[in-house]
């Protein structure tokens, strides 16, 4: 099946609308009908239903509804399977997709989905506006605050995108072969053969949409809920921290944490919504899961969920016959944690061939399966903001210790560092990346920080599961493959 094809298909001549005017009902729905594209624009309901529509599409169960998160989890080196189930990203752990695997080519025709009723939802919006038959429909903080929403999720599209399917920045300055640069709305076969901008040149779009965004944002929302689920001024300069960062422009990362992280202690935001680290970690993964912490989050009902073997539960819970426990050999992540560190205290266990096992313990919602799935939380931005420091100004500094610390001591009080427990820059850069790995477990981010210091993935093995050899940068299977899909109906596209 040429998914990318269906994939245009299916949206070429039609809108998905949510017809839901009230902004607290926005993203707890699914599409429930198509509208053609004049009568998209005709009443505020609809206008907000083709919001409602963006979301869900980048929240869909392929996508950041879950599937995203486990493919970058499952590369790297912190989990194994508990079957060798095809469907269930068994190849994307062994490192054996190819151009025709399920996942290479469900999660770039969901991205690019995305990516394109984005693209028409803002040519639409800006079209109507200039027009002025959105006069008396929407006012213009509302059309300000759509479009900085629509242009956030398409960078955050991007750099997703980036992260499994291109070469890393940090490899070349982003010289390699990026990714087809879609800006515009795909409503017609016309304009379909695209060739790959350069890694480099998505970046820079990244980092333009993000920008042009920021200033249009909203600075927050009147519920939590809201607030975790929607883009407001909070969420786009936080996730400019992980771009940056992903292209050591340590200052841009120090400057763009500067605008929302306090001088000192707790670093707290001062400024739009109040994001803090939350008081405890078991905290953050339970119901209604909209802390301070939580950035931007993808949210589930359990009339609205992710999806058959979607969810971040199905793939991190000891009742699912196909989920992932953790390593524990010795040098492992697990192994390295401290017994009263609340992180390990949180994990469950289970049994695999006999013995004992570790599940990470941030989706218990098994039966139902309606966790919300993170994209950012502001745990990242402190660890974030005190790597750049280090790195940027090549010494390690009290601030940068004292923000580690911030995320550490949340969860192992008695673990926190000196600054003379860093004798080298090096030293500090394995603490960071180490507190990384303990702290977002489950949640995607340890093969984007094996792919942002060009780092090799590392050998793993499992009792049910084999074993798999180290993959170094270079080597074919360090990056997924460019789906049959793309590479059949685009006559520009190259592989990798």
């Amino acid at each position: 099946m040429k998914v990318m094809r269906n994939t245009i298909k299916s949206i070429l001549f039609l809108m998905v609308l949510l017809l839901s005017a009230c902004n607290s009902d926005l993203l707890s729905l699914s599409p429930k009908t198509s509208l053609g594209e004049l009568q998209a624009f005709d009443t505020k309901d609809r206008v907000v239903g083709q919001v409602n529509g963006m979301y869900a599409r980048v929240k869909s169960g392929n996508f950041l509804g879950g599937r995203y998160q486990v493919y970058n989890d499952v590369r790297a080196d912190n989990f194994l399977p508990k079957s060798t189930n095809g469907v269930t990203n068994y190849q994307t752990w062994n490192h054996t997709v190819i151009t025709s695997t399920s996942e290479v080519i469900n999660l770039w025709g969901a991205a690019y989905s995305a990516v394109n009723s984005i693209n028409i939802f803002l040519e639409g919006l800006d079209t109507n506006w200039k027009a002025g038959t959105l006069t008396g429909k929407i006012t213009e903080t509302e059309y300000n605050q759509f479009k900085s929403e629509a242009l956030t999720l398409r960078a955050i599209c991007y750099f997703d995108l980036l992260m499994l399917y291109s070469q890393p920045f940090n490899k070349d300055q982003g010289a390699s072969a990026g990714l087809p640069l879609r800006l515009k709305a795909n409503k017609t076969g016309e304009g379909n053969d695209m060739a790959r901008s350069k890694v480099s040149e998505v970046y820079t779009q990244i980092l333009a949409d993000l920008n042009a965004a920021e200033p249009l944002a909203i600075d927050k929302y009147t519920t939590d809920l809201l607030n975790t689920t929607r883009i407001h001024k909070n969420t786009i300069i936080a996730f400019k921290t992980r771009v940056y960062l992903h292209m050591s422009d340590f200052a841009k990362v120090q400057a763009e944490a500067n605008k929302i992280v306090s001088a000192t202690a707790p670093y707290s935001s001062a400024s739009g919504v109040p994001n803090a680290l939350n008081a405890t970690f078991a905290g953050i993964w339970t119901t209604p899961y909209t802390t301070k912490e939580s950035v931007f989050s993808m949210p589930f009902t359990s009339t609205n969920l992710a999806g058959t073997q979607n969810s971040l539960a199905h793939y991190n819970n000891p009742l699912s016959n196909e989920s992932y426990y953790l390593t524990t050999t010795p040098g492992s992540t697990y192994a390295q944690m401290n017994a009263a560190d609340a992180r390990k205290l949180l994990f469950s266990t289970g049994t695999v061939s006999g013995s004992t096992v570790y599940f990470c313990g941030k989706y218990p919602s098994f039966t139902i399966q309606s966790d919300y799935a993170p994209v950012i939380r502001y745990a990242e931005v402190l660890l974030n903001f005190a790597e750049a420091i280090v790195r940027g100004g090549n010494a390690v500094t009290q601030k940068a210790v004292d923000l580690l610390n911030a995320v550490r001591t949340r969860s192992f009080v008695a673990g926190g560092y000196k600054l003379t427990d860093f004798p080298t820059t090096q030293s500090f850069y394995d603490a960071i990346l180490l507190e990384r790995s303990m702290e977002f477990l489950g949640e995607g981010l340890r093969n984007m920080d094996l792919m942002r210091t060009v780092a090799t993935i590392p050998a793993k093995s499992g009792a049910s599961a084999g074993s798999v050899g180290a993959i170094a940068p270079g080597t074919p299977t360090y990056i997924w493959p460019i789906p049959s899909s793309e590479l059949d109906i685009n006559k520009l596209m190259t592989g990798n």
